[in-house]
């Protein structure tokens, strides 16, 4: 039979309510479109469908299963018709004439509550009860969507065709692959918790690299520098050179200062040192102010407008492009980092808190805000005192002039003129002061009285040497000696002066100055001017993208909360083997017919987790180029009613079809487990079904009395078994597993179907056994859908229990069924 394809749909139709949309044309194309939209397909083959009807209406919709029949789109019809056979006898199903094969096929189901029977077997039957009408189809769900699969539905048309008028009454044994309702919950639960909790340890994560980086300050242009950007020509680099340039000038003429020509001009010598310091002030002023200027007028907080670039480019500053950071790209790169971390599996909270951290360091303070340190770099105090500078003053560090007048005070009295040499030396110590000093009046004490006292002392020391008597050659070079240590003893005094001047002006101060406002100035081109743009708009992008993805975390903390509160009561365990589940066949109970077997595992909740993050990413996918083009429109944009929209969707499939097939938003459907790994399938309770002696457990699903309808022949029914193609490998390995079952043959019970050629031969020695066990096997379908397995029993009807009626017996046959019963018939009577 045919494999499994995944553009084949079958559309279910319901004449019971939708007979006038089969009826009108145009909306029964749109039938169509919409079980294609359910389906989350664009494009598919639609030509199978299933019709629900009632056994009572099947003659009275004729006109209906005429236009279907004929419609170009539709290929197959397979009819459900449910309920005992109309008319006083209830022993002949009449059918409209359009449903005989190759066109169309019927199921008649005469009791959904069914009964335990097999072809051939003794008259004692199991009876079944549940809490259903004979004609309830809400009983019936799980055989409606087993022949919504394609291909049961093909291998059931295809059954049919094979068996008189196409035919018959089913017998079914159906295993639902899923796990319980409340484990299901439990797990979406474990999965919710998972996506939307944020971490005990909620950090931004490690610092992002590329163009990221560099918009968030972890790293600096690659292939750019300063002097692309800020040229020596332009105007503030030039202020920059002019300030540093006086400073120097200033530098050097402090160093003249303190040399021997400074000690010995006779004008003024400070007042050409005092000029070139007001002129480095008025230059570093003049330098600071333009950055000042500059940074309050382009700022860039906003990104940077027409006024701040005309600006920037009259001061000669140019602003090339950063490659990759146009706001497509940085765009690109942020959908890309959020996608990874969703692929990654990380919690939404820690993937919004990386989009706000990286909003905050990306957006630009604005040179504006460099200001204030500007000032702190080069305060105003420091350029009043560059422009107006304090006088010299001669300091206190006494010690060494101390020194140099002792020793010419000693020189000097030790040579032959004695006391008066040392007179003569005193007198220059005192003009040396003065000179330093530039006035009496300004000749400290304490350094008046440490000169005055090494001179006595150096004196007295030196009388004392020259009474024990020197030679006379002698005096000419001590005299000498004392008028150089005189000398030193001035310049040393002046030395310390201009160097305790040099610091009171503030110049080294004004040199580091001018070097902090040059690191300023590049610091403001390359992190406030250059990325201006790009950083302002990669903010906005991270806050709103941000903003959408708490917008959806905040969503599904909502749904867990509704979801837990439904899981919280403690619903009781639903029996087990061939217990008697709800009506409908709740998921973790089960029926004579319909089992749902599976546990919720470790790989579940893994693959609902990861359900749970493509559903995030499919919630964002169709706001990405909207929100990344204007940020400005996500708090617009109906996040949450899409995300409700997706969660509901979602839901529905979770109830219809289960965990198993890959919800339509999956990024990688093919990395689904199978369904075995999924919910924990066991392999060997399918082959078992498929199994002669469980084949039996089957339930026809028909009422006893209506048995007398069927033939009853064993070699009449048709059998086929229906198993998921994901798990065919894993299916044959566990039909070479099972103990070798001796002296079966196929066809036992006079149930047809051949072994399917597809699956692969067992290897000897396990190739008898093998062998053995497949002989015993239906023929099976390998089905798309992962969540049945199973097997359907169709017996045909007897002979004179089916009547084909055209269009104009029809009137007739109703007016047949509505008079009251022949006395020339027994009830029961084939006819």
């Amino acid at each position: 039979m045919s494999g499994p394809s995944g553009d084949k749909l079958v559309v279910c139709l319901d004449l019971r309510h939708e007979l006038a949309e089969v009826m009108d044309p145009q909306t029964l194309d749109e039938r169509f479109r919409d079980a294609m939209r359910e389906a989350h397909l664009r494009s598919a083959d639609v030509s199978r469908v299933l019709v629900i009807d009632t056994a009572a209406a099947l003659l009275s919709h004729h006109a209906a299963y005429e236009r279907l029949c004929s419609k170009s789109l539709v290929s197959t019809v397979l009819c459900l018709a449910v309920g005992p056979a109309p008319g006083p006898e209830e022993h002949v199903l009449s059918l409209p004439a359009q449903l005989r094969s190759p066109v169309a096929a019927t199921l008649w189901i005469g009791d959904v509550r069914g009964v335990g029977w097999r072809p051939g077997q003794a008259p004692s039957l199991a009876l079944t009860d549940t809490d259903l009408a004979a004609d309830d189809i809400a009983g019936l769900e799980p055989l409606i969507e087993l022949l919504q699969v394609a291909e049961v539905f093909d291998g059931a048309v295809a059954t049919l065709g094979e068996l008189p008028s196409a035919v018959a009454s089913p017998a079914l044994r159906l295993l639902v692959h899923e796990v319980p309702e409340e484990d299901l919950m439990r797990a979406q639960l474990q999965a919710l918790d998972a996506c939307v909790s944020p971490p005990d340890d909620l950090r931004a994560g490690p610092a992002p690299g590329g163009t990221l980086g560099v918009l968030a300050g972890y790293a600096e242009p690659e292939d750019l520098s300063v002097a692309d950007c800020l040229p020596e020509s332009s105007l503030l680099r030039q202020a920059h050179w002019h300030s540093v340039q006086r400073l120097s000038e200033a530098d050097d003429g402090l160093n003249r200062l303190a040399s021997w020509r400074g000690l010995l001009r006779l004008e003024d010598p400070a007042a050409g040192v005092v000029e070139s310091l007001r002129e480095a002030g008025h230059s570093l002023a003049d330098y600071r102010d333009s950055i000042e200027q500059t940074f309050e007028w382009v700022d860039g907080r906003a990104g940077l407008n027409a006024d701040g670039r005309d600006h920037l480019t009259q001061m000669g500053i140019q602003l090339p492009h950063v490659p990759g950071t146009r706001p497509d790209e940085v765009g690109n790169e942020l959908r890309r980092q959020v996608m990874l971390r969703l692929e990654r599996r990380h919690p939404l909270p820690e993937i919004v808190s990386w989009l706000r951290d990286f909003a905050g360091r990306s957006a630009p303070t604005g040179s504006a805000a460099q200001i204030d340190r500007l000032h702190r770099v080069c305060p105003d105090s420091l350029l009043d005192t560059l422009v107006e500078p304090p006088p010299p003053v001669v300091g206190n560090n006494v010690v060494r002039p101390g020194l140099w007048g002792f020793a010419a005070a000693l020189l000097a009295a030790v040579s032959p003129l004695g006391i008066w040499g040392a007179g003569l030396v005193l007198l220059l110590l005192m003009a040396g002061t003065v000179r330093t000093a530039g006035s009496v009046r300004r000749v400290p004490w304490v350094v008046a009285f440490a000169l005055a006292g090494a001179w006595a002392v150096g004196s007295a020391a030196g009388l004392a040497l020259r009474a024990s008597g020197l030679p006379a050659w002698a005096g000419a070079p001590l005299m000498v000696l004392a008028l150089l240590a005189v000398a030193l003893s001035a310049h040393s005094l002046w030395t310390a002066t201009v160097r305790d001047w040099r610091a009171d002006t503030g110049l080294s101060e004004a040199v580091a100055a001018a070097e902090h406002l040059g690191d300023v100035l590049d610091q403001g081109v390359l992190g406030h001017w250059l990325l201006a743009d790009a950083r302002a708009g990669a903010s906005d992008q991270a806050k709103a993208l941000a903003h959408l993805v708490q917008t959806v975390c905040g969503t599904l903390a909502e749904f867990a909360e509704q979801l837990g509160r439904r899981a919280r009561p403690a619903w009781p365990a639903a029996p087990g083997g061939t217990g008697r589940a709800g009506p409908a066949g709740q998921r973790g109970g089960s029926t004579f017919a319909v089992e749902y077997v599976g546990q919720a595992g470790q790989a579940l909740q893994v693959t609902l987790a990861g359900d749970i993050t493509d559903l995030v990413a499919e919630v964002l996918s169709p706001y990405w180029h909207v929100v990344l083009r204007d940020p400005s429109s996500a708090a617009s944009l109906p996040v949450v009613a899409r995300t409700d929209e997706l969660v509901h969707e979602y839901q529905q499939q979770l109830a219809r079809v289960g965990t198993t097939p890959a919800p339509p938003f999956a990024l990688v459907p093919a990395n689904r487990p199978d369904p075995a790994t999924l919910v924990g399938v066991d392999l060997n309770r399918i082959v078992d079904v498929l199994l002669p002696d469980s084949r039996g457990e089957a339930l026809q699903l028909c009422s006893p009395d209506q048995l007398r309808m069927l033939d009853r022949t064993p070699a009449a029914a048709r059998s086929f078994g229906f198993v998921p193609q994901a798990v065919q490998g894993a299916f044959w390995k566990t039909v070479e597993d099972q103990p070798g079952a001796t002296g079966a043959r196929h066809g036992q019970d006079g149930e047809g179907g051949g072994v399917d050629e597809e699956r692969p031969g067992p290897s000897w020695p396990a190739a008898r056994s093998s062998a053995s066990m497949s002989a015993q096997l239906p023929e099976i379908v390998w089905t798309a859908s992962g969540r049945f397995a199973g097997l359907l029993r169709l017996v045909p009807l007897s002979s004179g229990a089916v009547r084909s009626v055209w269009p104009e017996e029809a009137v007739e046959t109703a007016r047949e069924t509505s008079s009251p019963p022949s006395a020339s018939r027994t009830p029961g009577e084939t006819g």
